[in-house]
């Protein structure tokens, strides 16, 4: 588990090293805020392809094969955004990294074989503290080596850190990771004739409580990438921030994910449940939106990003925990997977949509809107707690 761990700090970093100047550097290769957000949710789209596809031979194959081919597609990515000069090349490398991004929902299911459910969500706490702790330090070196301002913005030297950190992650996963999946576990699942792709999503659906999680998944993801996205852009027209500040930004936010994941999750989840947890996170994030459109200076605007953030690391790993949990032991990888998949689907949608409110009808519109979309997810979680509740 420490090398785990350790894997996904690392995939934290790498991911978060080309953050900060990505938008930057897509509009000084010439697109606007709508076509830029645009390629940054290619990674989305990545994911939509690749997540039930990753689980789904994890579960045949083991874990341990399929996290190796992520990281080493995931460097090559990298390499490619370090070198791109056009919107083009710019645009393969984000889809690639997407589509070879799979380490994260491998690293769920790893952690699903090795613990029991009662310690799942606990231990998706420390897989979120340890996602979140490179966060911290990815973002802060890639806004230090991407740029001062917007002008100045590259992703040279952070694609290159990026590509250093994938190799380390590849040379721990080869040498010092342990497959997690028993032999007869793999043998099972293969014998499986389960389906994939959109078959598998409609498998899921089919079941009542799943397709509830998976809906409200769509919608909550869309609502986040809505203000995620544009968050350089929105920061750049309101408070003049470039890369350095978004990058100083994300580690903050990532040190409140840290604590959130790591340490809070693990006692709240016991005390309170999946569904309350959920529900108090989208309600936090609701009240960080509506503060920041109504901040006058960077530091209202940080005490409300402080609730958002909040908000969606309680979401984020209470979420894991309670889709694990609806899953067999051979299906996991599926089921898990799947889930992500739609959920990515809310992220690759709203990236351009995103764009296209904030260039169109203001800079706080797509705040406003990712606030709209997650008060009906606050009313169906409501009855899952409730049907939750009645079946015990």
């Amino acid at each position: 588990m420490p090398i785990l761990f350790l894997t996904i700090l690392l995939s934290g970093m790498g991911f978060g090293l080309i953050l900060p100047g990505f938008p930057f550097v897509a509009t000084k290769l010439g697109a606007s805020s709508a076509v830029a957000t645009t390629i940054l949710g290619l990674y989305a789209v990545g994911q939509v392809l690749s997540t039930p596809v990753w689980g789904r031979l994890s579960d045949r194959y083991g874990r341990k094969p399929l996290l190796v081919i992520s990281i080493a597609g995931g460097l090559v990515s990298y390499l490619i955004l370090a070198f791109a000069s056009n919107l083009w090349l710019l645009g393969l490398g984000r889809l690639l990294t997407g589509l070879m991004g799979g380490s994260l929902a491998l690293a769920m299911a790893y952690v699903s074989d090795l613990t029991p459910p009662e310690q799942r969500a606990k231990s998706m706490g420390y897989v979120g503290g340890s996602l979140s702790m490179g966060f911290i330090v990815g973002p802060m070196l890639g806004g230090l080596l991407g740029g001062r301002d917007a002008a100045s913005a590259t992703l040279l030297w952070p694609g290159l850190a990026a590509v250093f950190v994938s190799a380390v992650m590849l040379v721990g996963a080869i040498f010092f990771l342990k497959e997690s999946l028993p032999p007869e576990q793999r043998a099972k699942a293969g014998a499986a004739k389960g389906p994939g792709g959109l078959a598998a999503l409609r498998m899921v659906m089919a079941r009542p409580l799943l397709a509830r999680i998976v809906l409200v998944g769509f919608m909550v993801y869309l609502a986040m990438a809505l203000f995620e996205s544009i968050f350089p852009f929105w920061a750049g027209a309101r408070f003049d921030w470039g890369p350095r500040q978004i990058g100083l930004s994300f580690t903050y936010l990532g040190a409140i994910v840290a604590i959130i994941q790591g340490v809070l999750v693990g006692r709240l989840v016991p005390i309170f449940g999946e569904g309350r947890l959920l529900i108090a996170g989208l309600l936090c994030y609701i009240f960080g939106l509506l503060i920041m459109t109504q901040a006058p200076a960077w530091q209202m605007m940080v005490f409300g990003i402080t609730f958002t953030t909040a908000g969606s690391a309680l979401y984020m790993t209470t979420v894991t925990s309670l889709v694990s949990q609806q899953a067999g032991e051979s299906e996991r990888g599926l089921v898990l997977g799947t889930y992500n998949s739609g959920s990515w689907a809310g992220r690759a949608l709203g990236p351009p949509l995103t764009g296209l409110l904030f260039d169109a009808l203001g800079v706080n519109i797509p705040l406003y809107t990712a606030a709209l979309i997650l008060l009906p997810c606050i009313g169906i979680l409501l009855g899952i707690v409730a049907r939750t509740a009645n079946s015990r």
